[in-house]
């Protein structure tokens, strides 16, 4: 899979999760390389879940718990990178020290 098709599969991903936020997500996926990875993978974790419903029994639960537990993770960071790109920032701590 060439490096467009991972980004535009990491994006598809998001958009599934957070169709709201696509203005957000775009601007993400322009400028952040970290931001990008964490879709793919999210992208990658829910292909494999699809994957791992056709294992055999005995490992079966196990695995879609993993891939489970490991698409909660990657929405949540997701979901906290675009509140934070979402931040004014009006300078740090030691500017509003200056200040007074």
């Amino acid at each position: 899979m060439s490096e467009e098709e991972r980004r535009r599969t990491g994006e598809g991903a998001a958009l599934r999760r957070f169709p709201a936020e696509r203005q957000t997500i775009e601007k993400l996926l322009a400028g952040d390389g970290d931001f990008c990875d964490m879709c793919e993978e999210l992208a990658e974790a829910e292909s494999a879940l699809l994957a791992a419903e056709a294992l055999p029994p005995d490992v079966r639960e196990a695995r879609i718990a993993e891939w489970t537990a490991s698409i909660d993770r990657l929405v949540g960071e997701i979901a906290r990178a675009m509140r934070e790109a979402n931040v004014v920032r009006i300078g740090w701590a030691g500017d509003l020290k200056n200040r007074r």
